[in-house]
């Protein structure tokens, strides 16, 4: 049986404290009313959420032989997701990330990349992949087996099979940014974006001119998301800017993965743009309403119900 949506990339488990206001002084204890653990990363979240609407789809990355990739194994298949193309490693850890939330639900990351890193062309199972409906990759500048050149060559190989591709960047500390993922542009039919991480991956410091940028090299629909001001969307025909949903904010944390998910359902339904990022911005309001980025999301029904709450 083939999938909707392959998602590869990033996956890690999320260890949360909420609220994190200041930060104990060294030797000395800090009491926190919230500590727990989630599943996060760009892929991982996405496959999720796209699974827990109501789609078939499955994760490929690595994880290690740990408490950790324990864990993230059992959140992925109890979610729905298909873990049969996860890779366990002895020799790298599982990734994982410690998220400081404040009061305000911004948050501080400690992430440890860990076998993410190693995920590479190797690991793509191109049977599955020619079987299903969309590749969606959630991780560039922090996968660098798959950075540049190696994902173009899997878009490539995944277009030539028919099949659609999406792509969710990811911030770039190291500075390097655009050539990581020039080589995807042009065999992308989705590009998923934070304002922050276009402007450095672009150079642009709009939404439209970042789209208009993206759209030049290929891409035929991008997504720019605002985070509390919504998503702007543009495709060679339409142009889009859908508010979000004005919500008390708990933990931000994996909105705009989850988001990703609900956008890529829509679009597989063969949804108008507007609906698609109506209902995207719909699971990104859902989602930050509660802790962690995957587990917000009950179904299709309490979805659109909320998302019809915006006229």
């Amino acid at each position: 049986m083939g999938f909707d949506l392959v998602s590869l990339g990033v996956v890690c488990a999320d260890i949360m404290v909420r609220p994190v206001d200041a930060i104990p002084a060294g030797g000395a204890l800090g009491l926190v009313p919230q500590l727990e653990m989630h599943l996060g990363g760009l892929a991982g979240v996405t496959a999720s959420v796209f699974s827990q609407l109501g789609g078939r789809s499955a994760f490929i990355g690595r994880v290690g032989h740990d408490g950790f990739g324990d864990y993230l194994l059992s959140a992925l298949e109890n979610n729905g997701v298909n873990t049969g193309g996860v890779r366990r490693v002895w020799d790298t850890r599982s990734s994982a990330t410690v998220v400081l939330i404040d009061s305000s639900g911004e948050r501080t990351f400690l992430h440890h990349v860990g076998a993410n890193a190693e995920t590479c062309e190797a690991d793509v199972d191109f049977d599955v992949v020619s079987a299903s409906r969309v590749l969606h990759w959630g991780g560039p500048a922090i996968m660098p087996q798959l950075d540049g050149a190696p994902m173009g060559r899997v878009f490539k190989r995944a277009k030539e099979l028919g099949v659609r591709t999406s792509m969710d960047t990811c911030y770039d500390g190291k500075g390097v940014w655009f050539p990581l993922i020039e080589p995807s542009l042009p065999h992308l039919d989705i590009i998923f974006s934070s304002f922050e991480e276009a402007r450095g991956y672009t150079g642009c410091d709009t939404p439209e001119t970042i789209a208009d940028f993206y759209l030049r090299y290929g891409v035929k629909i991008a997504v720019i998301k605002l985070g509390g001001d919504g998503l702007f969307i543009k495709s060679p025909t339409e142009t889009l800017r859908l508010p979000a949903h004005k919500v008390d904010v708990v933990d931000t944390t994996g909105a705009g993965d989850a988001s990703c998910g609900g956008f890529l359902y829509g679009w597989l339904q063969d949804w108008d743009l507007e609906k698609c990022g109506r209902f995207a911005n719909a699971v990104g309001g859902l989602t930050v309403q509660r802790m962690g980025g995957a587990e917000a999301i009950e179904g299709l029904e309490q979805t659109i119900a909320f998302m019809e709450t915006l006229s």
